[in-house]
């Protein structure tokens, strides 16, 4: 079990920096491109068609892997006014609860965007003319990542190194 939590582990911590550098250059590529768009079109009274649908594209990637990244540092909202008035046994099992239903909600949605990924397989994006598959590759990705630091943290909740 020790072992199967050092591997899970080390892979939630090797996805977590991959998507930190993602993160960076998405911003920086959406910033790029929005920036670009607002200059063609005041400066130089033109318009870059197909900087509305990157843009947009560089924005949900950046939503989706950021969602990673906060759940790896435990940085989404929580309410813990019922939990933090339990004993410290019945607050365990209630965050085993709660990790292992986020488990679960994972894998779900990593299927089900795997399937969706598979039905946009002869779509084209109308302005790039790209797959519709490269900006909804990000759903079955980041909810196989987030599955990846669930079953991290809940085997650190099950070894009693929880947060």
């Amino acid at each position: 079990m020790d072992a199967l939590r050092r591997q899970a582990a080390r892979l939630s911590h090797a996805l977590n920096a991959l998507c930190q550098v993602l993160l960076t250059l998405l911003g920086a590529g959406m910033a790029l491109v929005i920036g670009l768009q607002v200059f063609f079109r005041y400066a130089l009274n033109d318009s870059l068609f197909w900087s509305e649908e990157l843009g947009r594209m560089c924005l949900v990637w950046l939503t989706f892997i950021g969602a990673t990244v906060a759940y790896r540092r435990g940085a989404h909202i929580g309410v813990d006014v019922l939990t933090s008035r339990l004993s410290p046994t019945a607050r365990r099992t209630a965050a085993v609860l709660a990790l292992s239903a986020s488990l679960a909600f994972f894998m779900a949605s990593a299927w089900g965007g795997w399937n969706l990924f598979g039905l946009l397989a002869f779509q084209t994006m109308p302005a790039l003319g790209l797959s519709k598959q490269i900006p909804f590759a990000v759903v079955p990705f980041s909810f196989v990542v987030l599955t990846v630091h669930g079953l991290s943290l809940l085997l650190d909740e099950l070894a009693g190194e929880g947060p």
